[in-house]
């Protein structure tokens, strides 16, 4: 089944503040879907996209290997 705007947009949210959160640190979709209890699969895009926006957001790598994204201090 398709997930609503509703709820793509409530995940994004999540992520984002979840990034917020913790500035400077990178977290990959596994480590975030851990945190948030959401799958990694639905994490992914929103890092992916994310990751386009480019500051605030910026790649590196998580600290358990993966790739991943941080939220830089402005």
């Amino acid at each position: 089944m398709a997930k609503s705007v509703a709820q793509l947009n409530l995940t994004e949210s999540l992520v984002r503040g979840a990034l917020q959160d913790t500035p400077g640190r990178v977290r990959c979709a596994i480590c975030l879907a851990r945190e948030l209890y959401l799958l990694p699969g639905d994490i992914m895009p929103i890092l992916t996209t994310l990751a386009e926006r480019q500051p605030p957001f910026a790649t590196g790598a998580c600290g358990c290997g993966g790739a991943g994204l941080m939220f830089l201090l402005r």
